[in-house]
């Protein structure tokens, strides 16, 4: 009973809920209005001849006249109102529910005492059919619908109950048993269009909060979560907008490469790495605008798609803008930190270009900078151009089954300083191609690493290796290189380890060197590999010592048995101070952590005396030797070894 009389007021705290209820209720009302003129007018025309004029036209003329009139105005002005408007309108309609249901049935019940046992009859259909249509229209207004029952019934109850005619009374008789299930049913009616509009709102706000969440998921899937840039897949969906625009006129891209990002997430944290990422993208997004795009592609790369109609200066400007923007300083929680930033540039000529190929050629250009150790911009030209179709070629036949028959390896002696003896041998990799002749380790290493064949070539090389181990002089040692890929990869050095038990060799004979770029790819893989292979008796030794990023912390956790000084430091330690000072500060390193030093690069007498007078103990370079083939190595090892004999017996 409580929520049938709730059910009765307007909800007027929901305004969702009046607005359906308003647009079930006009859609209900024209209805009624047809049914009272035409039910009305029939009347009317029976009783035209028994009752008087005003009662039987006049009236109902009247009456019709005024449904015509509200029958117009809902169907013109009863759509699209506010809630507002709805909760004001459905008001005035209970009242005009109430008015013209007590106008029709008191002019009903008027003309009941001047027709005939017909004509009376008719006015029973009219106030039972009629009352209980218009109660029916009257559903989604349960007020409405309640007040016409009450008013409807009660007359024709007062009216038949005491009219003599027995059938008359018995329609009264029913007619009262009737109110309460009427009341019931309007009740049961209106819960269930409450459900219903409730069931429809609920499924608006699903489909809201559906459509929410793919457009959350849509600017994931196109935007960098930490950066709030537009991420890799977004930049190659720009890129081809801009190409299939204008094919004629290719975008001029650039790739940025953070250097030095890595120490600030080892030795400050990833939220500080976080941190000077977010603030990278607001200083590159600050410098190239809203017509320029600045993408995060991952890491530490950013890509930029320039403003069009830049000349090829501006961008060039740009591009040194940004990486100077790179080098100012970024705040931290821990304090300040300082990176650099490499920027490569394609801007390319009129031409057809897919997003891959100008991607490729930007990141050459970067790799160009990069290999340079220098930070900067760098456009690709047409000696990149050249390169990098070389290194196509290269990467294709590489994929050719028997490429390991034109794999050989050149020895390079490592002599002792104090003594003038071959102490080992550096194996170095040599590819004599059919189709393209000599082809540079520089050009075929990283190669084979990107098409994922140099695991294969490295076990070739070192089957090669073992071979030459055989042959030479038990007391000399055999130096070999690791790849990035091969020092994080468990699968190449288990193999390498299987090789060396089947040929006998020992495993002390042998020494792997690795760089300290090898290290950054996979920090943790590479420790468990090196110790493994420690642990087999193997020397590590770190190449190009002083080239890469915090070469003490990998010494102290890696434990090396040899450090190489870098070809770059030694040339010059004749003629740069810096370069003397490095050198004897890495020499003095490893007399204190006692493990040895290697020199590479020694051209000169000069340079040989000076790393003996810094306690540098072994050393490799073209004042000795050139990488020589097995035979030629091994003479070489021979005539030193009488050499420093003879030095010795004149000595004594």
């Amino acid at each position: 009973m409580r929520n049938f009389l709730a059910s009765l007021r307007l909800q007027k705290d929901n305004p969702t809920f009046l607005t359906a209820q308003f647009q079930a209720l006009s859609s209900q009302i024209p209805i009624l209005y047809v049914l009272l003129i035409i039910n009305a007018l029939a009347v009317a025309v029976t009783h035209l001849q028994s009752a008087p004029l005003w009662l039987s036209c006049y009236i109902p003329v009247g009456l019709s006249v005024v449904c015509i009139f509200r029958l117009c105005w809902w169907e013109t002005s009863g759509k699209d109102v506010t809630a507002e408007r709805a909760y004001r309108l459905m008001k005035i309609t209970i009242s005009g529910a109430c008015i013209l249901c007590v106008a029709f049935g008191g002019w009903a019940i008027a003309l009941y005492r001047y027709g005939d046992a017909y004509q009376q009859g008719q006015i029973a259909y009219f106030l039972v059919v009629t009352g209980i249509s218009c109660i029916f229209c009257l559903m989604h207004l349960p007020l409405a619908a309640v007040l016409t029952t009450v008013i409807t019934f009660s007359a024709m109850v007062a009216t038949f109950m005491f009219s003599g005619n027995p059938v008359f009374v018995a329609t009264a008789v029913s007619g009262l048993f009737l109110i309460l299930p009427f009341l019931r049913v309007i009740d049961s009616y209106f819960q269930n269009f409450v459900g219903l509009v409730r069931l429809t709102e609920e499924l608006k706000q699903k489909r809201a909060e559906a459509e929410e969440l793919n457009r959350v998921n849509s600017r994931n899937a196109l935007h960098d979560q930490l950066t709030g840039l537009a991420n890799r897949r977004s930049f190659f969906v720009s890129l081809e907008q801009r190409l299939q625009k204008d094919p004629s006129r290719p975008p001029v891209i650039g790739i940025l490469d953070l250097d030095g990002f890595k120490p600030v997430n080892d030795v400050f944290g990833h939220a500080a790495g976080d941190l000077v990422l977010k603030e990278t993208a607001r200083r590159f997004s600050t410098l190239v605008g809203e017509e320029g795009i600045v993408s995060r592609l991952g890491g530490d790369e950013f890509g930029i798609i320039f403003p069009c109609l830049m000349t090829r200066q501006a961008i060039a400007d740009l591009g040194q803008a940004l990486c100077a923007a790179v080098r100012d300083p970024y705040e931290i929680p821990d304090g300040s930190v300082r990176i650099f930033g490499s920027c490569g540039i394609v801007y390319p000529d009129s031409g057809k270009y897919t997003a891959e190929e100008l991607y490729e050629k930007a990141d050459f250009a970067l790799y160009q900078v990069k290999s340079k150790r220098s930070s900067g911009v760098e456009f690709f030209s047409a000696e990149h151009e050249k390169i990098l179709t070389q290194r196509h070629l290269i990467e294709l036949e590489l994929q050719a089954n028997d490429f390991d028959k034109e794999l050989k390896l050149d020895y390079q002696p490592i002599v002792e300083l104090r003594s003038g003896r071959v102490v080992a041998y550096e194996a170095l990799a040599r590819w004599d191609s059919a189709r393209f002749g000599r082809i540079s380790p520089e050009a075929f290493i990283p190669a084979a690493e990107r098409t994922a064949v140099i695991g294969r070539m490295t076990r070739i090389l070192f089957a090669k290796a073992l071979e030459a181990l055989a042959i030479i002089p038990r007391h000399l040692r055999l130096s070999f290189n690791l790849s990035a890929r091969d020092i994080c990869d468990h699968e190449t050095s288990m193999a390498l380890l299987a090789m060396i038990t089947r040929s006998g060799m020992d495993p002390r004979r042998i020494e792997f060197e690795i760089t300290e770029t090898a290290l950054l790819s996979d920090f943790d893989a590479a420790d468990q590999v090196i110790s493994m292979l420690r642990a087999a008796g193997i020397s590590i030794a770190l190449d190009d010592f002083g080239t890469g990023y915090s070469s003490l912390s990998h010494i102290h956790r890696l434990g090396f048995d040899k450090l190489k000084i870098d070809k770059a430091f030694v040339m010059n330690l004749d003629r740069d101070a810096r370069c003397m000072n490095i050198t004897r500060s890495v020499a003095n390193l490893c007399q204190n952590l006692g493990i040895a030093s290697v020199a590479e690069g020694v051209e000169s007498e000069e340079i040989a005396e000076g790393l003996k007078a810094m306690g540098v103990r072994l050393a490799q370079g073209y004042h000795f030797s050139r990488p020589l083939p097995l035979e030629l190595a091994i003479d070489y090892a021979a005539r030193c070894e009488v050499a420093a004999s003879a030095r010795n017996s004149l000595s004594a």
